[in-house]
């Protein structure tokens, strides 16, 4: 499915990283929690990579997340992204497949 495929090119962006262990989403997810200036670090590190990408891709991802293409789609995407592993929102299993509890998130649900 495209959209999927748009979704895990971005969520890659968020740990900066193709493969994420179930161990290091934990570790991350409680630095994250614990420390903003971390999460802070994250958000624009996981911005750095997503606002790469393609308009076209900005647009759809804008449209999955009910934001308009007009705004800073990938910065509003890695804050919500980061929020959601933060708060404990988002778990390993939700992350790595990019289940309809990370869909709501990246929503702002």
């Amino acid at each position: 499915m495209r959209l999927m495929s748009i979704i895990a090119v971005v969520s890659v962006a968020v740990f900066a990283a193709g493969c994420v262990s179930e161990t290091s989403y934990n570790r991350a997810q409680e630095i994250v929690r614990g420390s903003p200036a971390a999460k802070r670090d994250g958000v624009n590190k996981c911005y750095a990579g997503a606002r790469r990408a393609s308009p076209a891709r900005k647009a759809e991802m804008a449209k999955i997340m009910n934001v308009s293409p007009r705004r800073d789609v990938a910065r509003i995407y890695c804050q919500r992204a980061f929020n959601g592993v933060a708060s404990g929102r988002i778990t390993y299993d939700d992350f790595r497949t990019q289940s309809p509890r990370f869909i709501r998130v990246i929503q702002g649900r």
